[in-house]
């Protein structure tokens, strides 16, 4: 992983706070609102969503590298991305398919995470103006 300091590895880091917050807070709010079984599964995909995140800022980070091959060692990796969420897809839905909705929203967590910073920058003061 690059270290703390780089380019845009803040936005990083705030869009998994982001998802850490939102994880927590989904959890409660299904739990106390539906069942602690939609609270489970929402979880269950929370991580599985931030397992995904995780997942692409390392395989991302070592894609940038001058070694060809490398590159495309990390690109077929990336693979496991989608392996990933595939599979807790179908395994908790196989286990608990009344909870497809929680189940959707905690997998869709690292899009929010995402949208939160993408609105956090579209409202925020420019450093230096644009020249003219």
């Amino acid at each position: 992983m690059r270290e703390a300091g780089h380019e845009g590895e803040d936005h990083l880091c705030r869009v998994t706070g982001a998802m850490v917050v939102l994880g927590l807070a989904g959890i409660a709010l299904w739990g106390f609102l539906r069942s602690w079984t939609a609270g489970l599964v929402f979880g269950v995909g929370a991580l599985a969503s931030l397992a995904f995140w995780t997942l692409h800022r390392y395989l991302t980070a070592r894609m940038l590298t001058p070694s060809v091959r490398r590159r495309w060692l990390y690109g077929f990796l990336s693979f496991g991305k989608l392996a990933l969420i595939a599979l807790v897809l179908r395994g908790m839905m196989g286990r608990y398919p009344a909870e497809a909705l929680p189940l959707a929203l905690g997998v869709l967590l690292f899009v929010a995470g995402i949208l939160l910073e993408a609105l956090r920058l579209a409202f925020q003061k420019p450093e230096a103006t644009p020249p003219d």
